[in-house]
Parts: C-alpha cells; sequence; structure tokens
C-alpha cells in the first residue's frame, strides 16, 4: 500500500490530521500511530494498527500499491460530464442592469425575457423530463430582478411541471441586491428559490464607487435595508469583490453589517477581480484598479475568512472533492441569454463572439459548442501534478483557455491547501475545547 499523493498533513501536538482531496475526508491520528503507519508503507521495521490503517484506508488516504489516482479522477470527471440524469439551466431574463459596475464583464445590451422565449425554455425542459431526476435554474443577469416577471411565471411553470414528472427542482440567484424588497424576497421564496447571492464591495465610500447605480447615485444602503428583511426569506450569501485598492475597506464593511445585526444570519466570502477581455465591449477590458495576482489573492483570502469569522461571517470549512465543475463543462447544462441565444460560460453571457446557438433550435449547436465538451484539464501538466486538482479539476475552463487569464484558472486551495486545512483543525479543537468546558 501507499499514501495518496493528495494527502495533506497537519500536525498539532500529540495528533497528526490528515485531509484527502479525492475522498473530502478529515482523520486525526495519534501522532505515534500515523508515524508507524508511514514506516510500515517505507518498508521499514515494525508493524502499525490495523484499526488506524483501515480508517486510513477508508479516506482514501492509504490506497493499494497499483491504484492510479489520475486514472479515477478523469473517470470521476467524465462521469460528470456526460450525467443526463441532471439538467440545469442558467438564465438571463434582463440583460440589462440598474448599476454600472466599472468592472463587470459583461456587454449589456438592455433586454427583457420575452414570452417567446419562455415557451422555448419550457420546451427544453418538456424534452428533458423524462429523463432526468433533478433540474435546477440559476436567475442570473444583468440584473435578473429587472425581469421579475418572466422569472416567476417561468418559475410556476418549472415547479408544475417538475412536480407532475417527480423531478426535483431547485433554484438560486445572483442579484445585485438593490431590487430585493420584502415583496420580492416572499415572491421568490414561493417559487423555491432557496440561496441569493449578493456583492457589496466595502462600507459605503468604496462599494458606491464600485457599484453605483447607472445614474451614478448610491447603492450601498438600499441593499443593507433588504437584507434585514432579506435574511428572513432565503440563504444570503454576499460576494466582496476584491483587487488591491479595496481590500482595506473589508474589516470596516464587516464592522457595519456586524453593527446592523447581520451576524450569523448571512455567510461572505472573496470574489477575484480580474480584467477580462474576450472581444466583447465590456467595462473589464479597461479596468484600471491593480488586481491581485492569483497566488496574491490567495494569500488576501486567507486574511479575509479570518476577519469573517472574527464576526460571525463565516466559518471554517473545507473543500469538497467534484467531478465536472461547472456548468462551462457539463454537457447536459446551458445558459440561456435574454434574447434566447445560447451560452456555455457565465462569463460569456452577452458576448456574441461566444454563442453557441439559439434555443430555437438547441439541439444543433455551432461549433464553439465543442471547445467547451473537448476541453481537458487533465491534458495541463501542472494541473495533473497539483495536490488541489481533485477539489477544482482544472479550475476556470474559460481562463485555462485564455493565455492571458491562464494563471487565474486556479482555486486557492492550489496555493493555501495547508493553511486552509490547518484553519479548519484549530477551529475543530476550539469548538470541541468550548464543549468540553460546558
Amino acid at each position: 500500500m501507499k499514501e495518496s499523493r493528495y494527502n495533506v498533513r497537519v500536525e498539532r501536538d500529540d495528533a497528526t490530521y490528515v485531509f484527502n482531496g479525492v475522498s473530502g475526508a478529515l482523520l486525526r491520528v495519534a501522532k505515534t500511530d500515523y508515524d508507524a503507519v508511514r514506516r510500515y508503507l517505507a518498508g521499514g521495521q515494525g508493524s502499525c494498527s490495523p484499526e488506524v490503517l483501515g480508517h486510513l484506508a477508508e479516506g482514501l488516504m492509504v490506497i493499494p500499491d497499483n491504484a492510479d489516482e489520475l486514472a479515477f479522477l478523469e473517470r470521476r470527471y467524465a462521469a460528470g460530464r456526460r450525467d443526463l440524469s441532471r439538467f440545469a439551466l442558467t438564465i438571463v431574463t434582463s440583460l440589462g442592469c440598474n448599476f454600472d459596475c466599472p468592472y463587470c464583464f459583461e456587454e449589456k445590451h438592455p433586454s427583457i425575457l420575452d414570452e417567446e422565449v419562455q415557451r422555448l425554455v419550457l420546451q427544453v425542459l418538456d424534452d428533458q423530463l423524462t429523463r432526468i431526476r433533478s433540474f435546477s435554474v440559476t436567475w442570473y443577469g444583468g440584473e435578473p430582478l429587472i425581469g421579475k416577471k418572466a422569472l416567476l411565471a417561468l418559475s410556476d411553470a418549472f415547479i408544475d411541471r417538475c412536480n407532475a414528472a417527480e423531478v426535483a427542482y431547485s433554484a438560486q440567484i445572483i442579484t445585485n441586491g438593490y431590487l430585493l424588497d420584502e415583496q420580492t424576497c416572499a415572491q421568490l421564496r414561493d417559487r423555491q428559490v432557496k440561496q441569493a447571492q449578493v456583492t457589496l464591495d466595502g462600507p459605503p465610500e468604496t462599494h458606491n464607487q464600485m457599484r453605483p447605480l447607472a445614474n451614478g447615485k448610491e447603492t450601498f444602503w438600499t441593499i443593507i435595508k433588504n437584507l434585514h428583511h432579506a435574511v428572513k426569506y432565503l440563504q444570503i450569501s454576499i460576494r466582496v469583490n476584491l483587487d488591491m485598492q479595496n481590500f482595506a475597506s473589508v474589516e470596516p464593511l464587516f464592522q457595519i453589517l456586524a453593527d446592523e445585526g447581520l451576524s450569523r444570519k448571512l455567510s461572505i466570502y472573496p470574489g477575484h477581480i480580474v480584467g477580462v477581455n474576450t472581444g466583447a465591449k465590456s467595462p473589464s477590458t479597461t479596468y484600471r484598479r491593480r488586481c491581485f495576482t492569483n497566488l496574491g489573492f490567495a494569500r488576501a483570502e486567507l486574511q479575509f475568512r479570518e476577519l469573517a469569522t472574527k464576526y460571525g461571517f463565516s466559518r471554517s470549512s473545507l473543500p469538497t472533492p467534484t467531478g465536472a465543475p461547472c456548468t462551462a463543462v457539463r454537457a447536459n447544462e446551458l445558459v440561456v441569454g435574454s434574447k434566447g441565444e445560447l451560452y456555455k460560460c457565465w462569463e460569456s453571457v452577452g458576448n456574441q463572439l461566444e454563442t453557441i446557438g439559439h434555443i430555437r433550435d438547441y439541439q444543433n449547436p455551432n461549433g464553439r459548442l465543442q471547445k467547451w465538451l473537448k476541453y481537458n484539464p487533465f491534458a495541463d501538466v501542472d494541473g495533473r501534478s497539483c495536490i488541489a486538482l481533485p477539489v477544482c479539476m482544472g479550475g476556470c475552463a474559460q481562463h485555462a483557455m485564455d493565455p492571458l487569464q491562464y494563471e487565474n484558472r486556479c482555486g486557492t486551495f492550489r496555493h493555501t491547501y495547508h493553511e486552509q486545512v490547518l484553519a479548519f483543525v484549530e477551529a475543530a479543537e476550539s469548538s470541541a475545547a468550548i464543549e468540553n468546558a460546558l
């Protein structure tokens, strides 16, 4: 037997913690027992505890000598890519937006999802219902709540059809939060929208520069007002898009949210701003603020999450194993634009150079689809040898295929895997200590 190449070890006093990316398991082993296992696996003298060895094997931390982990991950990726039992749509109800964010990667073409496109979307779902077990929807934009009428109408139809076919239905929304009034929250909840992502890029003076209304007016306090009732209806995650200029204002944002009584009522995570140029006339092509490198963002994320935990907006977690990681590389998922145009990647929305067809003829896409379905993260030499491969599967395909964004394809685990596992272990130990003291 041998150790997995995807083990991350953390030493804590008399214990060794082992996290394995393939299984997602974390195991605590007495340091003496783990050292004995390592000597045993190396062919040294002595023996080890069969019970400990069995637990390590169950968590895939220890595997047979002839096990090919890369081959296993390739099979997992292929199975996720080809899975036809699940169907997912990202639907752009409005490509118009009430905000004017300087780093936005979309070229806006104001339009609302009309009744003809809605009818075609339902036809696509009807074609799928006889063979799928689940159907999930992400409401997207522009700003999806500008197209709320279409969102609500389609949601009602989706729920009726899925209930009749005994297909599980789920939905989430990506919104800037400005239109998330209480009535809208109730309407979303009643249409089985469970999660909402809202963006705040700092305290008022910072956020209002980075995310103003299209007329230049401020947005921060309207969003805060909406969050107070939104948390009663939806699971809210706040995304804070970071660059090197607004990073210093993260803690003041956390303090405001805590003062507003929102601690432990929502979660917060960081987003990495990058200047993207895919040929579309989007604001991000001329974004001039200083963006983090991929490594720089990974380091900033550690500080961000520590602060988020301090203020009650985050809990330490470990990455989970994945198959095909996103819509762009999964065969049975599509992004539907507000005019019925089809894409594979969220970052392509609004870019006519990236359309793969139209929903009226969705079964006959154009040749642009092939670059997504032929994308192979295992062809990347760096990726094949990376400890993060089981939890990212190559990361962002869009960035991986762009020489200018190649380094930004990766998630942060690649750079800070030891620190992330250590933070989780320390949080777990601290929690256990508190429980034992009670």
